[in-house]
């Protein structure tokens, strides 16, 4: 049902739970309705992320795409461009119904990127 690529992702999200004292994060959708995505960042004053945790419902795709945000931060700089699309491909596929998750992780990076822009 979920690619190799997927799956590893999945496996490899260490960074799964929640930060103290985050310099920056982002809430995407509703926990009360079920479908979100937190993202939560320590980014130093050279604009790198030193630190990073999600929090989503615990299925493959949600944690697979916090997996993907963690391995492409997490040491880089926080204003990377990502897409939707990006994500979808290097997971080597998500299910229809659950490619939403690749949206809300995106949004929550942009959330950020716009609040170190103002």
């Amino acid at each position: 049902m979920f690619s190799a690529q997927t799956r590893r992702y999945f496996e490899r999200a260490s960074s799964f739970g929640h930060l103290e004292g985050p310099t920056h994060q982002s809430m995407v959708g509703s926990a009360e309705r079920g479908h979100y995505f937190q993202l939560q960042l320590v980014i130093d004053d050279s604009g790198i992320v030193r630190d990073l945790a999600f929090y989503c419902p615990r299925c493959v795709p949600a944690i697979a795409c916090g997996g993907y945000l963690q391995e492409r931060l997490l040491g880089r700089r926080a204003d990377q461009d990502l897409t939707v699309e990006q994500i979808i491909h290097d997971l080597r596929g998500l299910p229809p119904q659950r490619c939403f998750y690749a949206w809300m992780a995106v949004e929550a990076v942009r959330q950020i990127q716009n609040e170190l822009r103002s």
